[in-house]
C-alpha cells in the first residue's frame, strides 16, 4: 500500500466540466507537481501547502487523497482522517486500488483515535472542543478526538457558559453532558429594591468563626501556662526567702543558680503573658472578620456534567 501523492496529476489534467476555468485547472496541476516534488524530498509541510492550494484552485475530490497522505505523515491524524473520509464520499469514480488504500488508511487511523458524544440541554448553543468550534447543539453524532484530556464548552447568548473536561481513550466512545446554569448573564433591573432576593449566607462552624475559636483556644492555653509558671515563681520566691534570709533572695546564702532559676521562671511567665495578650487581640480581630455572612452562589463554568465511557 504505497503513498503516491502525484497519483491524480494526469486524471486532473483530463478532467473537464461545463463552466470549469481552464486556468484554475492548470494552476492546480502545477501546484500538485510542486507538492509531489516536495513530498518526495521529505518536505511534507510544504507538500501539504501545495496540495491545499491545488484543492482551493480546483476542488477535485481526488486531491483529498494527497492531502490525507501529507497530513498523516505530519501527525495530523484528525485532518488526515477527515480528508480520507471526504475522498471516499466524494470520489466514487476513483480507481478501486485508490479507494481500497484510502479505506485501509482510514480504518487504521480510526483505531488510534477516540470518539466523543456531546449533548447539551440548551438548543442552539455553540459547542467548542479545545477552543475549536465544532457546531451547534444538538450535534448529529459523535465527533472524533485524539486520545487525552479535552475541554468542551457550550456558549449561548444570554446564558452562562458551560465548561466540562473529558478523557478520551483510543478506540473508545466517551460521553459528556453539558448542563448550563440557570443564571442569565443579563437580567432586568428590579423596580422594588426592597424585594430583591439576597444570597443566603452559609452557616456552620466550618464556614463561620473557625479561626476565631482556634485563637480563643490558644488564648486559654497561653493564659493557663502563664498562670501556672507565675505560681511556681511565687512559690520558689517564698522558699528562697524562707531559707536564704529575710531580705531579697540574693542575701544570706542564696546561690547564683537559685537566683538564675527564679529569674528564668519570671521571664518565662512574662513571655507567656505576652503571647496570651497577642492571642486575645487576634481573637477579637477574627471575631469581627469571620462573623460576616458568607454568600454561597454558583459560578459560571462549574462542572456539572456526567462522564461515561464504553469500549468498542
Amino acid at each position: 500500500m504505497g503513498i503516491v501523492p502525484f497519483l491524480f496529476l494526469a486524471t486532473l489534467a483530463q478532467a473537464s466540466t461545463v463552466g470549469t476555468n481552464a486556468q484554475d485547472r492548470v494552476k492546480a496541476q502545477v501546484l500538485l507537481g510542486e507538492g509531489a516534488t516536495l513530498y518526495e524530498h521529505g518536505d511534507y509541510l510544504g507538500a501539504l501547502d501545495r496540495f491545499n492550494g491545488a484543492y482551493a484552485a480546483y476542488p477535485s475530490s481526488k486531491i483529498l487523497f494527497n492531502i490525507g497522505q501529507a497530513n498523516q505523515l505530519l501527525g495530523r491524524l484528525l485532518d488526515a482522517r477527515e480528508a480520507y473520509q471526504k475522498f471516499l464520499d466524494e470520489a466514487p469514480n476513483a480507481s478501486r486500488e485508490d479507494r481500497t488504500d484510502a479505506q485501509a488508511w482510514l480504518e487504521k487511523l480510526q483505531k488510534s483515535l477516540g470518539q466523543l458524544t456531546i449533548t447539551s440541554a440548551t438548543a442552539g448553543a455553540d459547542i467548542s472542543l479545545d477552543g475549536k468550534a465544532i457546531g451547534r447543539s444538538p450535534l448529529h453524532g459523535p465527533v472524533w478526538a485524539i486520545p487525552g484530556r479535552h475541554q468542551v464548552t457550550a456558549i449561548k447568548s444570554g446564558d452562562c457558559p458551560t465548561l466540562e473536561y473529558v478523557e478520551v481513550a483510543s478506540g473508545s466512545l466517551a460521553t459528556v453532558e453539558l448542563r448550563p446554569l440557570h443564571t442569565p448573564l443579563v437580567t432586568e433591573t428590579p423596580t422594588n429594591l426592597d424585594n430583591m432576593s439576597k444570597p443566603q449566607a452559609a452557616h456552620g462552624w466550618w464556614l463561620g468563626r473557625k479561626w476565631t475559636w482556634v485563637a480563643a483556644g490558644t488564648t486559654v492555653l497561653f493564659t493557663g501556662a502563664a498562670t501556672a509558671v507565675g505560681l511556681t515563681v511565687k512559690t520558689r520566691f517564698d522558699d528562697l526567702k524562707k531559707f536564704c534570709g529575710r531580705g531579697s533572695p540574693g542575701q544570706q546564702g542564696c546561690s547564683d543558680s537559685d537566683i538564675d532559676s527564679l529569674h528564668t521562671r519570671k521571664m518565662t511567665a512574662n513571655a507567656l503573658w505576652g503571647l496570651a495578650g497577642a492571642a486575645v487581640v487576634s481573637t477579637g480581630i477574627l471575631f469581627f472578620i469571620e462573623g460576616r455572612p458568607v454568600a454561597v452562589v454558583p459560578m459560571a463554568g462549574e462542572a456539572t456534567g456526567m462522564l461515561a465511557r464504553m469500549e468498542f
